[in-house]
């Protein structure tokens, strides 16, 4: 019966226990506010040191203090006595040297930054904002130990602050949600942590916030990735993954690996895929490099309606559209690309069937790349050369300036040369031309000098910024067919890139109906910078993954190995699509690429929708649209070191570092007065030494306490 009795507190005193978790998770949800609309600065590491933000494993907690003016900032700096402070700050006061005053003042815990584009009271986009060096891709670039190294003719990107590349040791965040950023405002900052009139602080209750943002990588990508490798047990832990994803490439000619393939019969035409930003899936990159995706896109359009007259001409050359991933990190795409054809493996080649003959350099006859085209300066566009590769191969270039100018000037594009001594500006080919200097080479873009673009590889390179935004009087419904300013000049860039590289191809005139497809321009604007859930996107997709659209644009960010990237699926289905042919009597059954024949990929799409009907006419594509390795060759495959690559230090060795689904939040809450802290730890002291007296004396009177009286036993 005792043990009976014992057993029935045990089991009361846990069903109280649950109750009190119970009420406990309650409690914490009143003291809590969580704010969801946020992205945030997270750490990706290469082969010396670190950047990036992260948090104490538990969050950072500072005192909310709302900066909109340099006085709240001084404010901060000089008077405010209840540090460690989070910042909670306007665009405009969000660059380097503010940053590097806070974290200088060892006064601050974390930043928030007000983001909301819809709303320029609360969120004004500066004059200029790049948190990229003011020379970009430098450390990787063709003119390490040479004159024209770090940028000292021209700082490319003068409006570099460099913020992206440093090491911050508490959380950054970019707050999106205009509630939520009222709220943190109005009922946190203004309620109980604003100054009065005169300066004077608020005493205690405070509004506070605790920003978690835990990193799991340190140091550098070398001890990270060895630090995942080196785990014994059956479930390592994975630090970090490297950068890298997919190059996209199609050919016209589609020669196979037993036909002839004389050297310098390629023509190379590239634009890159990718940028970066400071913050996690905020990449739009409208000028940065969606313009030249969309202007060679639609020039491989155009080449497409003509392939059979180029592939008919035994004399013409190959065209090689590709599109390189990672190259905001170092050229990761460009320098693999390269990696490969020096080592006769690109495209792969396959055991048992007919492939794509393998491009080395020396098949390489021509480079032509684009690179951003929306800004233009003194509304031109301008052509770009090296000066070191030009000494010996001048006749070669100027014959290509000249035909590029003659296509210009009959695509209605004004096109000029910069000073011929001027370097290359971060491009691509710079991984091609640090191989072989030999390679006639041009690169098309908007700025003579330094960048026109003031917001490169910024969350501010917006449509709104380039002339592809929409006027208010046109409905939302309507956006996708409206023909921008943007897509008309988009529209003849691409015109005279299409002309020009059938000029170099076929040596010979471009026919005068070889012409860029206006609508396509303006689809494809559409697509990437406003909704990837459009018809054109629905039109190349089957109809599973026409379903999982997004409704907000697709990240130009690179990513890790370990993930699929979305642009780089939808360009390769889009080249796919303008260079390849239409397969007739296909079903989505029979649309397969043969095991003998591995030249063509074969892509179902379900096409456009039939007129007046739900349903879709499906089409089978056939295409020489692939895609290649776009991972540092400092990586193997399968993202460990590659010891011989990584020692030569001729390549990038980017990684971003993994983090828990719990590692990134935020949360409001109020500290109360340190005295009332103080007094709460006393009293629960209080009361633990008394309930520790009260157990005690349970426990040595439990016969008197627990046991029932013996008449009682006797009845029974």
């Amino acid at each position: 019966m005792k043990t009976r009795n014992y057993h029935l507190l045990i089991l009361s005193s846990f069903c109280i226990l649950c109750h009190l978790l119970g009420e406990a998770v309650r409690t914490k949800n009143k003291i809590y506010i969580s704010i969801d609309g946020r992205s945030s600065c997270f750490r990706r590491l290469n082969a010396t040191h670190q950047i990036g933000c992260t948090s104490e494993p538990n969050g950072n907690v500072g005192v909310v203090h709302h900066i909109s003016t340099e006085d709240d900032l001084n404010w901060l700096l000089n008077k405010g006595p209840h540090a460690p402070y989070a910042a909670l700050m306007h665009s405009t006061y969000f660059k380097m040297d503010n940053v590097q005053r806070l974290k200088n003042s060892g006064k601050i815990n974390g930043i928030m930054v007000i983001h909301l584009l819809e709303n320029k009271t609360l969120t004004e986009i500066p004059p200029s904002f790049s948190p990229d060096k003011s020379c970009p891709l430098e450390e990787y670039g063709m003119y390490q130990g040479t004159n024209y190294s770090g940028c000292q003719s021209i700082k490319w990107n003068k409006e570099g602050q460099g913020m992206m590349f440093e090491d911050f040791d508490f959380p950054i965040f970019i707050l999106t949600n205009q509630t939520e950023v009222e709220l943190i405002i109005e009922e946190c900052y203004r309620k109980f942590n604003q100054p009065d009139p005169n300066g004077n602080p608020r005493d205690y209750p405070l509004c506070a916030v605790e920003l978690k943002d835990r990193m799991d990588a340190a140091k550098d990508s070398e001890t990270c990735i060895r630090r995942t490798n080196h785990q014994q047990n059956l479930n390592p832990d994975k630090y970090c993954d490297p950068l890298g994803d997919l190059n996209v490439y199609a050919t016209i000619k589609a020669v196979n690996n037993t036909s002839d393939y004389p050297v310098k019969s390629v023509i190379v035409a590239a634009a890159r895929m990718d940028s970066f930003s400071m913050f996690d899936n905020v990449y739009p990159s409208a000028d940065n490099h969606v313009s030249g995706i969309v202007a060679l896109l639609a020039a491989a359009e155009a080449i497409g309606k003509f392939k059979d007259k180029i592939k008919g001409n035994v004399l013409s050359k190959d065209i090689l559209f590709t599109f390189l991933n990672g190259e905001a990190f170092d050229y990761i795409g460009s320098s693999r690309l390269v990696y490969d054809m020096q080592r006769n493996q690109f495209p792969l080649p396959l055991s048992g069937a007919a492939y794509l003959h393998p491009v080395t350099l020396d098949h390489i006859s021509h480079f032509v790349e684009v690179n951003q085209l929306a800004y233009r300066d003194d509304n031109k566009l301008w052509i770009h050369t090296d000066p070191i590769s030009r000494k010996n191969i001048s006749v070669e270039i100027d014959t290509m300036i000249k035909t590029l100018k003659d296509c210009g000037n009959s695509s209605e594009v004004g096109i000029e040369e910069v000073n011929n001594s001027q370097p290359l500006p971060p491009a691509s080919v710079q991984s091609f031309l640090k191989e072989k200097l030999s390679i006639p080479a041009v690169v098309i873009s908007d700025h003579q000098r330094e960048f026109t673009n003031k917001y490169y590889n910024s969350r501010f390179d917006l449509v709104s910024q380039i002339n592809a935004s929409y006027p208010d009087s046109v409905n939302k419904s309507d956006w996708y067919d409206y023909v921008t300013v943007q897509a008309k000049e988009l529209t003849k860039v691409s015109t005279m890139l299409a002309r020009f590289l059938y000029n170099l191809s076929m040596a010979d005139s471009p026919p005068d109906d070889l012409n860029a497809s206006e609508k396509s321009v303006t689809h494809m604007l559409y697509c990437f910078l406003v909704s990837p859930q459009c018809e054109l996107f629905r039109e190349i997709l089957t109809a599973d993954f026409s379903k999982d659209l997004s409704a907000a644009p697709y990240p130009f960010y690179v990513g890790v190995t370990i993930v699929n990237n979305h642009i780089t699926a939808l360009i390769e289905k889009l080249l796919g699509l303008y260079v390849g042919d239409k397969m007739d009597n296909y079903t989505s059954d029979s649309c397969v690429q043969p095991s003998s024949d591995k030249v063509y990929q074969y892509m179902w799409m379900q096409g456009p929708l039939i007129q007046n009907s739900t349903s879709r006419d499906g089409k089978c594509i056939r295409t020489t649209s692939n895609t290649s390795l776009a991972v540092s060759p400092a990586f193997t495959a399968d993202g460990n070191i590659d010891e011989n690559n990584w020692r030569s230090g001729r390549y990038s060795a980017w990684a971003e570092s993994s983090w828990a689904a719990d590692a990134i939040s935020i949360r409001l809450f109020l500290i109360p007065n340190p005295k009332l802290e103080r007094a709460i730890l006393a009293i629960g002291l209080i009361l633990l030494v008394l309930s520790g007296l009260l157990g005690y004396f349970c426990h040595s009177r439990g016969d008197l306490i627990i046991s029932p009286p013996r008449d009682f036993l006797r009845r029974y």
